[in-house]
């Protein structure tokens, strides 16, 4: 079985706000600290489900991206884990980006790798938490999709058993292949990379792939943003009365309630 996992690299969120500013061309976000990005943790737990299906029916595990060059460190953390093989796909990626055109390029990139049985995305990213390309990606391929997912019960040859889930019920689905599924965090825990594994993925060659390896661009841009807005940190003073007694402090507490015109 050939497992392909998509992988997107976004800013840590827990990253505090403060640290976060809008970029000169406004339609990004830059780090004040220079911090680095992450791996979007559903992706994270993609990349684990993907690892557990090939201990437990065997194949391979390849992982993609789109993005800058600091998006092959995400595919370096993937194959630390144990994916087999990773693919760079050199574009723009963040909140400016389309999500059209960002499946588009892994659609591309996925039937240029070919014969793929199954798609594992992170069922939304955590900078946007739109949970919109994943399924776009599984349309442009023709596959069946399921998300958001929190349990594959069961792979079969030419099939696949999926715990969905949805507002109060879980549904129990099952798919033929290939199939795409989006990811939930609930599915399992994301195993941390061994010395051995993360000095193993240094060596890995990545090929990266441009617009012209992949083809031309079947989708164009849907959505453009114009501007993007960070609502600044509201500053709140705070006083402390706790030096007198309880009835004391009441009062003093009541007064200064009246003098901000609180009561």
């Amino acid at each position: 079985m050939h497992i392909v996992v998509t992988l997107k690299q976004v800013f840590d969120p827990n990253t505090p706000p403060v640290l976060l500013q809008v970029a000169p061309d406004e339609k990004s976000i830059e780090m004040r600290s220079g911090m680095s990005p992450v791996l979007n943790g559903y992706d994270a737990n993609a990349v684990e489900e993907a690892l557990k299906i090939k201990e437990s029916v065997g194949g391979t595990v390849t992982v993609v991206t789109v993005g800058d060059d600091q998006a092959i460190a995400q595919l370096r953390r993937a194959i630390a884990m144990g994916a087999d093989g990773g693919i760079h796909i050199s574009g723009a990626t963040g909140l400016g980006c389309d999500s059209f055109v960002i499946a588009d390029q892994l659609a591309r990139a996925i039937r240029k790798i070919g014969n793929v049985d199954l798609v594992l995305s992170g069922k939304a990213s955590s900078d946007t938490d739109a949970g919109q390309t994943h399924l776009i990606l599984a349309e442009k391929l023709g596959f069946a999709s399921i998300s958001p997912v929190k349990a594959i019960v069961q792979v079969e040859t030419d099939a696949l058993v999926a715990d969905r889930m949805g507002e109060d019920v879980t549904q129990r689905l099952k798919a033929r292949l290939p199939l795409l599924i989006g990811i939930s965090n609930e599915i399992n825990k994301p195993r941390t990379a061994g010395l051995k594994g993360v000095m193993m993925a240094k060596k890995v060659v990545i090929p990266t792939w441009t617009e012209a390896d992949l083809g031309e661009l079947s989708s164009a841009p849907v959505v453009k943003l114009k501007r993007l807005y960070i609502k600044p940190p509201v500053k709140v003073d705070t006083v402390m009365i706790s030096e007198g007694s309880d009835e004391a402090n009441g009062r003093a507490l009541a007064d200064r309630l009246v003098q901000e015109g609180v009561i």
